[in-house]
């Protein structure tokens, strides 16, 4: 009898030991489901606008970044309101308005801000970056120098908005023995008058990323004095030139997207923090209008030419 009794407090205590392994071991996988889920990339990348350039730098991102423990959603600044919020959440906005939304929504986010330009009131933190799609000063003086090593005397219209920028050039300019000059606009009732001098004394006028001067009011009526004065405007972007620019140096949705992919991992492998506060372009494009040359009798290199003598340029001392 005793020895029933013994058989049967052995099997309930191993029904009890087995029935505590079974719970340890469903807790434990509880453990590790969560952690695999906390160790998951949520990457939303917010949107200004429905640009193709913004467009083909989020899916080039969305393309790239894509793996097994990352996840990537696109929405537009006007959804960010009504999508739900993560710790885990990485967002990239694209832009000025969705870097703004994102403020307001979320402003100590973790972000990777994509924009043309570096924003005055922008504050960084170790998970909060810029990436710069703006070439540098010096690209666009190369550009120039590529194009036509003539062309010397070298106009910029700029606002306070831009004194880094008209600083940098004026440095650049000293190193490639231009003379630049630079003409600050107060207020846009100044544009077209300051504009007119700009062109007249000068042998080509550089449009930089300045939205109080370039902008989708005045970017015609500037194309439009500077061709009846007959003289060039370099631009900064694709669409510029698409407008009425010659030329332009800048930095090409898929590199954008690319230099994001990189600076993401990168942050992910850094343990989720960024490792520096503002990042440039890896690499730039060339745009040229042909069909606006010719009217000026400009007679342009082909844009292989181009980008063979901007690189010689950067490898000088």
């Amino acid at each position: 009898m005793d020895r029933r009794r013994q058989n049967t407090c052995s099997h309930i205590a191993t029904g009890h030991l087995v029935l505590a392994l079974a719970l340890l071991s469903s807790l434990l996988l509880g453990v590790a489901k969560a952690n695999l889920a906390d160790n998951t990339h949520h990457v939303v990348i917010v949107t200004s606008s429905d640009s193709s350039y913004q467009q083909r730098t989020a899916s080039r991102i969305q393309q790239n970044i894509d793996s097994a423990n990352t996840q990537t959603l696109v929405i537009s600044a006007d959804e960010l309101a009504t999508s739900p919020k993560s710790s885990y959440t990485v967002y990239v906005a694209i832009g000025e308005r969705a870097i703004t939304s994102l403020n307001n929504y979320a402003s100590d986010a973790m972000v990777l801000r994509i924009n043309n330009r570096k924003l005055q009131s922008t504050n960084y933190t170790s998970v909060q970056s810029d990436l710069i799609t703006e070439q540098p000063a010096c690209k666009h003086l190369q550009l120039i120098q590529a194009l036509n090593p003539r062309w010397t005397t070298i106009g910029v219209l700029a606002s306070i908005n831009t004194l880094d920028t008209t600083a940098k050039l004026t440095i650049c300019a000293i190193k490639y023995n231009l003379n630049l000059q630079v003409y600050a606009i107060t207020d846009e009732s100044d544009l077209l008058t300051t504009l007119e001098t700009a062109v007249e004394n000068n042998h080509v006028l550089l449009a930089i990323v300045d939205p109080l001067i370039y902008n989708s009011k005045t970017v015609k009526n500037i194309l439009l004095t500077s061709y009846r004065h007959r003289k060039p405007v370099i631009g900064y972007s694709d669409s510029f030139v698409q407008a009425g620019a010659i030329a332009a140096v800048y930095t090409s949705p898929e590199t954008t997207g690319d230099d994001a992919v990189n600076i993401l991992r990168d942050f992910f492998a850094n343990n989720w923090q960024f490792k520096h506060q503002i990042h440039k372009p890896s690499d730039f494009e060339i745009s040229t209008n042909s069909r606006v040359a010719d009217s000026l009798d400009i007679a342009l290199p082909d844009q292989k030419t181009i980008v063979k003598r901007i690189r010689n340029m950067e490898n000088r001392p």
